[in-house]
């Protein structure tokens, strides 16, 4: 099911546009992380001023890393937990991480200072800030509009939530509730598109269809359009597995 997820995630954002190999692979060398995102759509690894980055963690907590040759090498120490599962967004220079360990989460922001070639902490806001998230939670992302604004999105028990926090990002809103009924291995993921929107991408195992919504930026936090139920018309018996 979440895989089917991430891939009529990836189908709706390419639009039509080619996509291709890179010509060439390079081996990397393996990391010992203490835990993973597996089938859940979060994005951990970015590039930014000619070099890789990542946030994972080991049995010494959770770090930045860089790409140094073949070897992901810690470069910031991010949080003491072990068991964190990082999305990260990037903007410019900063880059934003949610750490997500279920209802008491964190978002850590990290600036990129050209004169070292490394991250630091965020001189806006340079400690962690705490996200508070809803009961039987499974995972959560974030995005963030044209605006500005930073959209989270996360499944409760049988609910789809989004919050929304403005600059710099240091309390949320309560919860938006987008769709009820869900099952509680349901997940969704938030993305910021091109057009001014922001939207969100659900699983239904309840009604076995995608769900999904947009919000215009700019407009009242609590209007959303209405779910497009996406591929519906192709859908089969439902969405499972």
């Amino acid at each position: 099911m979440r895989k089917c997820l991430c891939l009529v995630l990836l189908i709706s954002l390419a639009g039509g546009t080619a996509w291709a190999l890179p010509s060439s692979q390079i081996s990397l060398d393996p990391v010992a992380i203490t835990a993973n995102t597996g089938e859940k759509p979060q994005s951990k690894v970015w590039q930014h001023a000619g070099a890789w980055w990542s946030v994972l963690p080991n049995s010494q907590g959770t770090w930045l890393r860089k790409l140094v040759g073949t070897q992901w090498t810690d470069v910031l120490s991010l949080s003491t937990a072990t068991n964190t599962k990082a999305d990260c967004e990037v903007d410019g220079d900063v880059a934003h991480v949610l750490l997500f360990t279920g209802t008491t989460s964190e978002l850590v922001s990290v600036q990129y200072n050209s004169g070292t070639g490394l991250y630091e902490a965020w001189t806006l806001r340079p400690t962690a800030s705490s996200v508070t998230l809803d009961s039987g939670v499974e995972i959560a992302t974030i995005d963030i509009d044209s605006n500005g604004r930073m959209w989270l999105a996360s499944d409760g028990s049988t609910t789809i939530n989004v919050r929304y926090s403005d600059s710099p990002y240091s309390s949320w809103s309560g919860p938006i509730t987008l769709e009820t009924g869900v099952s509680t291995d349901d997940i969704s993921v938030v993305t910021a598109l091109p057009n001014g929107t922001v939207a969100v991408l659900w699983s239904n195992q309840s009604t076995k269809r995608f769900g999904f919504k947009t919000h215009t930026d700019g407009a009242d936090p609590n209007t959303w359009s209405a779910d497009e139920v996406p591929a519906s018309q192709s859908a089969n018996d439902g969405v499972g597995g």
